[in-house]
């Protein structure tokens, strides 16, 4: 079971209907396993336990909060790899925001409204890195 596991990918995802819609695209094309959580401390607790083979996370909502989360990422100081590949799903991005971006080492930002298309490339970019 934890091998399996580890190719899972966690979305932290407040909204139930764009979180639902990207795990059955994921399960019907048959890429990772996406597990959805609903808030930054959801995914928090799930990540100081459990190993995932990438994150997604959207920063509207909780901005600071999943800044924070992927800074913890980053610094090792969860039961995930430190280099584990990241995306975030946000509505805009400005500059400053890009910048943190960058230093968190995001590979993929989703700007909203996406198409179910560019979720299915980003999971296949982290599943390939």
């Amino acid at each position: 079971m934890s091998e399996r596991r580890n190719q899972d990918i966690l979305l932290v995802e407040p909204s139930s209907l764009t979180g639902s819609i990207i795990v059955a695209t994921a399960r019907q094309l048959n890429l990772p396993a996406v597990r959805q959580v609903n808030s930054v401390r959801m995914a928090q607790q799930r990540l100081a336990h459990q190993d995932f083979a990438a994150v997604i996370v959207s920063i509207d909502e909780q901005q600071q909060e999943a800044i924070a989360l992927l800074e913890q990422v980053r610094n090792d100081a969860l039961a995930i790899s430190a280099s584990v590949p990241v995306a975030v799903i946000t509505a805009q991005v400005d500059a400053s925001t890009a910048i943190k971006m960058k230093a968190l080492q995001v590979r993929r930002v989703l700007i909203k409204p996406f198409k179910v298309r560019d979720v299915i490339a980003t999971i296949t970019l982290l599943k390939d890195t």
